[in-house]
């Protein structure tokens, strides 16, 4: 399964999809302390900071799971 975050935090729901054994794809915030930490816990996973710009387009098809925080 391909997880998607949206307004991703520190990465909860994206610790629970790898426990779950799902593959992080990406995650979508603009806290900058909390993207550090996004990008240290699941450094493969694509980092957008701003939801406004952000096009799920190309990952159409390529989600399985889509959660927001």
């Amino acid at each position: 399964m391909n997880h998607a975050s949206l307004f991703s935090g520190i990465g909860g729901f994206d610790l629970a999809a790898q426990w779950m054994g799902w593959n992080n794809v990406l995650h979508v915030e603009r806290n900058e302390f909390c993207r550090k930490i996004l990008q240290h816990h699941f450094p493969n996973s694509t980092s957008y900071d701003d939801i406004k710009q952000f096009s799920g387009a190309p990952w159409h098809g390529r989600v399985d799971i889509l959660t927001g925080g």
